[in-house]
């Protein structure tokens, strides 16, 4: 069998920026222990597998290199440019019976995503010291994605962070994703982050859409504020523009870039 196979850097307009996404398109359904072998193959921090249900309607399944995700950001974003290439909107289905529309914004991304709240929770020294987090401002804990968002007091404290993710693993906080986020203090962004995910074998993710499904409700209303910019600063580096509509669903605003384009034999 023959698959058609994309790599995407999404959240960016360069190439090698971003966060890259496998994005495959095979003809019929693939088993799961498929699309994770194909996914453990790339070995990118998820890979996407649409197969088509209707007309510019796409059902969509996220995998990282170990196992299979809800949701996945960064992911939708790249499958919905390469969909748009040929259609000005799309709609994506995930396993879970979330959907996503998708539509063409010049040449950027437009796409609806949902909003998740967090509520503030305690956290456990290990994980703090883990990350080497001393001064934390505030803790909050989004149970839908099992994601814990911690804010520190700045930039300096979002790049002095060098984890020990062994540590981390074995702290006692039963999560899936550590946000690091603060107020950005430079012009053109409302605030930063990074995010860590060795729980799910992600040290740390590029850039990542999902957490903005927590971070736009979390920065909005501390800046009672319905639109914002943000970085993820990491290494590779990308950003993200968030309009929230309700207290429910945002959009997202981005780009991404196609940088390799082929065919998968299994």
């Amino acid at each position: 069998m023959e698959i058609k196979t994309f790599i995407i850097d999404a959240f960016t307009d360069e190439p090698f920026k971003g966060n890259p996404a496998g994005v495959c398109l095979p003809e019929t359904a693939l088993p799961v222990e498929t699309m994770q072998y194909i996914a453990a193959e790339l070995n990118l921090s998820e890979t996407a597998f649409l197969l088509p249900k209707d007309k510019d309607h796409y059902a969509i399944r996220y995998f990282t290199p170990t196992v299979e995700v809800a949701f996945c950001g960064h992911a939708t974003l790249a499958s919905a440019k390469l969909l748009l290439e040929n259609a000005p909107e799309i709609k994506l289905t995930t396993h879970h019976s979330l959907q996503i529309t998708a539509a063409k914004e010049n040449t950027h991304v437009k796409m609806l995503f949902p909003l998740y709240d967090a509520i503030e929770c305690k956290v456990s020294n290990e994980l703090y010291q883990a990350f080497g987090i001393t001064e934390p401002v505030h803790a909050a804990y989004a149970s839908e994605l099992e994601m814990l968002i911690v804010e520190v007091a700045d930039k300096d404290a979002l790049h002095n962070i060098h984890p020990d993710f062994i540590a981390a693993i074995k702290a006692p906080d039963k999560i899936k994703e550590l946000v690091v986020t603060c107020k950005s203090g430079d012009e053109g962004y409302d605030f930063y982050s990074r995010c860590f995910c060795p729980w799910i074998g992600i040290n740390e993710d590029p850039v990542t859409g999902a957490s903005h499904s927590v971070l736009a409700k979390y920065w909005g209303n501390a800046f009672n504020k319905s639109t914002l910019t943000a970085r993820q600063l990491s290494k590779r580096g990308g950003y993200i523009n968030m309009n929230m509509l309700s207290g429910t669903q945002m959009e997202v605003t981005s780009n991404a870039v196609i940088v390799f384009k082929g065919t998968m034999n299994i």
